[in-house]
């Protein structure tokens, strides 16, 4: 096919415009944009909130008993059901009490008549009618007699339970016409207008309490799941001195009166807060801030501790040398290089580099 100069230019301007627009295309797919690393990110906090530690706790009755019997028998009645509330004297249950009336019916007698024999026996001894030998035999069956009408009485009075304590009826361990033997248990009673909560405190806290300087004014704040948003002042109660078994720590129970405006129960989870700036003596220690293990390293090269720090202007983050204390539960402590406020990287150290531009990690909402 011949082709006319006009022909072959405008060919020609065809293809460079071709050349030029995947030129173009190849220069877009080349240049993208690098991909901004995102990273988790801690905030130091001030070393005086840092001090708030959180244990979860539970609660108990401040007194719990298992009510029984004195004496065997048969339950005739049981008076109250689990979850009522009693007052100290109320009657909770009652044992069969026919034989042990009728028994005190024959010691009554045996007593009147052991009574009426001394009384005679008194005003024979004064006339010299019988020997002092036979007045101090009527002495004794007197008092014998007496001894055993007060223990059927006794008998009599133990057919009836009733509360030690103002409370309530945690639970009850037998029925009505139940055959039951002494101190086997009937019911538990547990007291309702105070309750406590014992927690779990480590060795690594209790080894620094000082008595001097815990303030004895100080109450932390005991909260719990029912009542979000609440917070209830505890007071200090007592303390374990023998480690619990299977952990490294040691039991500590606050108390306080009953919420009036909620339902809290022996069993349920509480959780005290506790400033362990009021119980612990820190004059003289350095002062620190506490972050996590995982944003400590060192570097390849000098071997140096750094934390890497976030600067929200530019994005960027910044190695900064440390001085670093003791490893606590919460945390390593940081003595010298950072300040209040400041944003740390908490994972994936390694693949960090100076100014590295970075993002803040934000969980997707629903994860």
């Amino acid at each position: 096919m011949h082709l006319t100069p006009s022909s072959r230019s405008s060919i020609a301007v065809m293809v460079l415009m071709t050349f030029t627009l995947l030129t173009g295309c190849d220069q877009e797919q080349t240049g993208h944009k690098e991909v901004i690393r995102p990273v988790k990110l801690f905030t130091v906090k001030d070393p005086q909130q840092q001090q708030l530690r959180y244990f979860p706790g539970k609660v108990t009755a401040t007194e719990e008993a298992e009510i029984s019997f004195r004496i065997p028998g048969q339950i005739d009645k049981i008076e109250v059901k689990q979850g009522d509330d009693v007052t100290e004297g109320q009657v909770l249950a009652y044992l069969d009490d026919r034989d042990i009336r009728n028994e005190l019916q024959d010691r009554q007698a045996n007593y009147e008549l052991a009574k009426a024999e001394f009384e005679r026996a008194s005003s024979l001894l004064e006339k010299r009618v019988i020997s002092q030998s036979s007045y101090d035999t009527a002495s004794a069956r007197l008092k014998s007699a007496e001894a055993a009408l007060k223990l059927s009485r006794d008998k009599l009075a133990y057919t009836t339970l009733t509360a030690p304590f103002s409370g309530r009826v945690a639970q009850t361990l037998a029925e009505a016409h139940q055959q039951v033997q002494a101190q086997q248990p009937v019911l538990i009673l547990q007291s309702s207008d105070r309750l406590d909560i014992s927690i779990q405190v480590p060795e690594s806290i209790v080894s620094h309490v000082n008595a001097k300087a815990v303030n004895n004014g100080y109450q932390p704040i005991a909260t719990f799941p029912g009542a979000p948003g609440k917070e209830f002042p505890v007071n200090y109660k007592e303390h374990a001195t023998r480690v619990t078994p299977g952990t490294q720590s040691y039991e500590v129970i606050f108390t306080r009166m009953a919420p009036t405006n909620m339902n809290i129960l022996p069993g349920m989870t509480a959780t005290v807060i506790i400033d362990l700036a009021r119980v612990i003596d820190t004059r003289g220690q350095p002062g620190y801030v506490l972050v996590p293990i995982s944003a400590v390293s060192k570097t390849d090269t000098d071997n140096k501790t750094v934390v890497w720090r976030f600067d929200q202007d530019t994005s960027q983050v910044t190695p900064v040398e440390v001085t670093t204390g003791r490893i606590t539960e919460a945390g390593i402590q940081v003595l010298s290089g950072l300040n209040t406020g400041d944003q740390i990287v908490t994972a994936g150290l390694s693949q960090l580099y100076d100014g590295m531009p970075v993002k803040p990690l934000r969980k997707e909402r629903g994860l």
